[in-house]
């Protein structure tokens, strides 16, 4: 299982303004980035599918998910991050 893979796929759904741009990131922050979206997004769904969980549990996971957004779309228009690994 790629979780960077996975991870990617997630935000460029989540913020498809930024698709391109997540596409050609390789920063080893923004890798690990993507890495723990795609783990945060798997624990919602594997929450969510649980016949017995706690609201507040599923809302802490949204607000990671949400925060982790908010750290790519930061690192994405940060300017000296633009600049891609070689």
């Amino acid at each position: 299982m790629n979780l960077e893979r996975i991870g990617r796929s997630r935000l460029k759904l989540r913020l498809p303004a930024l698709r391109a741009m997540i596409d050609a990131q390789q920063t080893p922050a923004f890798c690990a980035l993507c890495e723990e979206y795609a783990i945060v997004g798997m624990a919602r769904g594997q929450l969510g599918a649980t016949v017995e969980y706690k609201p507040a549990e599923l809302s802490d996971l949204e607000i990671v998910s949400v925060e982790i957004e908010r750290d790519v779309d930061r690192l994405l228009h940060t300017p000296n991050v633009k600049q891609l690994r070689s």
